[in-house]
């Protein structure tokens, strides 16, 4: 499934966010899939394979921001460096300049994911969306990140989903006499549990994956709030593991 990386396509993406924001960092390093960045089972066998985008992603790290208001977000935000998708999460007065940067830099997509209620306000929302659209630069706001699709006209977040392989999750499961011989995953949570809830579920019975599917996504953990989001009218870490579910459904049908 990694085939895009060696038949000369490339694509680069850059992370930025504020120190202490683990969940981008955990969407960074799936990407890298060093040795030590999944030990959730005692008996690992490599199930996610010897992968990596190292080449193709940086991050940068912002300090924190305490105070309301930004009178200069350019205290603040750096030189950028060259790429095609910005992936960030940082205080709205900082992402309301960032598309000016990516404009500069020849950016084509911008993706902003909300793993809390707070990750990004509905009017931020469609004023970076407008501000965008003017720069001719794809803007998407996943809630959470692995709700993240292909759309039309998203040239390069689609190509964005397809060379990393992270997104919307799918799936792909072998079957044999009612029991889950083999499952592979074509596109990953990005925070990469779809790969632990692929192992949970081999050699499992197909009649009822549900607890199994809710507890895998639990241990993970899902790096999804808890809170309550009134977009959704439910916590964002639960429409994780709806999705979760239903890749595993659709997988099933195929």
């Amino acid at each position: 499934f990694f085939s895009n990386i060696f038949n000369g396509d490339f694509m680069k993406a850059v992370f930025i966010y504020h120190k202490n924001n683990q969940r981008m960092e955990k969407f960074y390093k799936n990407l890298l899939n060093e040795p030590d960045f999944c030990r959730i089972c005692d008996d690992c066998y490599n199930c996610r394979g010897n992968w990596s985008f190292k080449d193709s992603v940086e991050y940068i790290v912002i300090d924190e921001v305490y105070e309301e208001f930004i009178d200069n977000p350019y205290d603040y935000l750096p030189e950028l460096p060259e790429a095609d998708v910005c992936i960030a999460q940082l205080h709205e007065d900082l992402l309301y300049e960032l598309p000016l940067l990516l404009k500069e830099k020849g950016y084509k997509a911008l993706i902003v994911p909300s793993e809390t209620p707070h990750d990004l306000s509905l009017a931020l929302r469609r004023d970076l969306k407008r501000v965008c659209d003017r720069y001719n630069i794809e803007f998407e706001n996943p809630k959470p990140f692995c709700s993240l699709e292909r759309r039309e006209g998203n040239e390069y977040i689609n190509k964005f989903i397809d060379y990393f392989r992270i997104g919307k999750p799918e799936l792909e499961i072998e079957v044999e006499n009612g029991i889950i011989k083999d499952v592979k995953v074509k596109i990953s949570a990005p925070c990469g549990e779809t790969y632990y809830i692929a192992k949970r579920l081999k050699g499992k019975p197909i009649d009822d994956l549900k607890e199994e599917i809710s507890n895998a996504h639990h241990n993970y953990p899902c790096l999804g709030s808890m809170e309550i989001d009134k977009e959704l009218g439910d916590t964002i870490l639960h429409k994780a593991g709806y999705i979760a579910i239903e890749s595993v459904k659709k997988a099933l049908k195929r």
